[in-house]
């Protein structure tokens, strides 16, 4: 097996000037915010009837979805709040089931979203909960709309191809026990259950440019992973399962997609045992034969070493992983402190990148999002003063943290967003 062990010593920093300083985006309380397509540094104002593609959705503590602007230019949410235009009043809260609204594209209807959505006029309990997805009307407004047969199911994510003509979703019963997928047309009810067992809830993606899904279960009988969390990818258009890792450790929180670095050949990572980033490409044995190989496997420190909410972006030709990196193994322990970081992927140059100074103040920060602005990527997170024995933990609002990657080039983002259908064999 090839593979670059990388200790947690080894610490680089994005330039000489280290770290950024950390900036407060709005005081406001805006949990799990979800940028639209525009956070890949391709604005296009004319998008979407007008309203552009740079703009974040989100739900608020009365249930209400909406959907606001951001400033490309600086960064800003637009208004400070987040609340420009209402999407719809009956919208689960993020904490109810684990995930809050998701932007879904297509060629058709351009930008939407997925959520789950309790039904009017009845309690608001797992069992009114329903899939629902929101489309922008011409003028602006939106319209929401349960879809049919999605009751009892929660937390769709839907496909970002934005050549599709037919986006899909994937999602969960309530009890988070089944995983399922269907087309989001309103007009089919038809799902279709993963042969899957084990909680999947919180790894689970599709895979760019193709109709697959990138997940973690327990590991298949007769494997070195039985029993464990493996990642698999299911194809929706055959039903065919593949186990793609196979070790006798627990996998989470993995994504795939083509990296500018290794010409655009699929690469996917996968966080084990809650504690180590580790980096998957195909390479050929000693037969010829390519198998997904650990190319990566990076520690992290001692003082911060779990974990949580890994996420990649491409920027300027490259590929970077950004992530938590946490003293507490729980994700949501609002007492001790956590930082952000970022990793590239080639193994010469995969060091970890911190992207707090060592010197701000012990904070929460928790569930960053990426967005590249003009002047290059932010991450956008929650940050929170810590719980005591004595205080409880407070929000101070979504803060933002400047990657010093520089400015995006505009050809290569706008590369970075074609589509490159999977040719016949290249995931099997």
């Amino acid at each position: 097996m090839m593979s670059v062990l990388l200790l947690a010593g080894q610490v680089a920093s994005a330039k000489k000037e280290g770290p950024a300083p950390e900036v407060q985006v709005t005081p406001n309380y805006i949990v799990d915010f979800e940028f639209d397509w525009g956070r890949d540094g391709v604005d296009c104002p004319t998008c979407n009837h007008g309203s552009g593609n740079s703009r974040l959705a989100f739900t608020d503590h009365n249930y209400r979805l909406w959907v606001a602007p951001l400033d490309i230019k600086t960064g800003k949410f637009l208004p400070d709040n987040g609340k420009g235009t209402q999407v719809d009043s009956h919208t689960a809260y993020a904490t109810d089931f684990g995930n809050g609204p998701e932007w879904m594209f297509s060629s058709i209807a351009g930008s939407q979203l997925v959520y789950t959505r309790y039904q009017p006029d009845v309690p608001q309990s797992p069992d009114s909960a329903v899939l629902a997805i929101a489309t922008q009307n011409a003028d602006g407004t939106w319209l929401p709309a349960s879809l049919p047969g999605g009751e009892k199911r929660q937390s769709p994510i839907g496909t970002q191809d934005l050549d599709d003509l037919a986006p899909r979703i994937h999602y969960q019963d309530v009890a988070k026990r089944r995983t399922f997928w269907r087309d989001s047309e309103v007009s089919t009810n038809d799902e279709t259950k993963l042969p899957t067992t084990g909680f999947s809830g919180g790894s689970r993606r599709w895979v760019p440019g193709t109709h697959k899904i990138i997940l973690t279960a327990t590991g298949l009988e007769g494997t070195k992973g039985y029993g464990r969390q493996q990642v698999f990818l299911f194809d929706t258009d055959t039903a065919v399962l593949k186990q793609i890792t196979d070790e006798d450790a627990d996998h989470a929180g993995a994504m795939m997609w083509r990296a500018p670095e290794y010409d655009n050949q699929y690469v996917f990572f996968s966080v084990r045992n809650g504690k180590q980033l580790v980096v998957h490409r195909k390479l050929k044995d000693e037969t010829g034969k390519k198998h997904w190989t650990s190319i990566i496997q990076l520690d992290l420190p001692p003082e911060t070493p779990h974990l949580w909410s890994p996420e990649y972006f491409l920027f300027n030709g490259k590929s970077y992983i950004f992530y938590q990196m946490n003293k507490s193994a729980n994700a949501s322990d609002l007492s001790k402190p956590g930082v952000l970081a970022m990793s590239m992927i080639l193994p010469k140059k995969a060091k970890i990148i911190p992207l707090i100074s060592p010197d701000a103040e012990p904070r929460v920060r928790m569930d960053p999002e990426y967005f590249i602005t003009a002047k290059g990527p932010y991450l956008y997170y929650n940050r929170y003063k810590l719980r005591t024995d004595t205080e409880d933990s407070q929000p101070e609002g979504v803060w933002r943290v400047d990657t010093r990657l520089g400015k995006p080039n505009p050809a290569l983002q706008a590369a970075s967003r074609r589509v490159i259908p999977e040719a016949p064999g290249e995931l099997d």
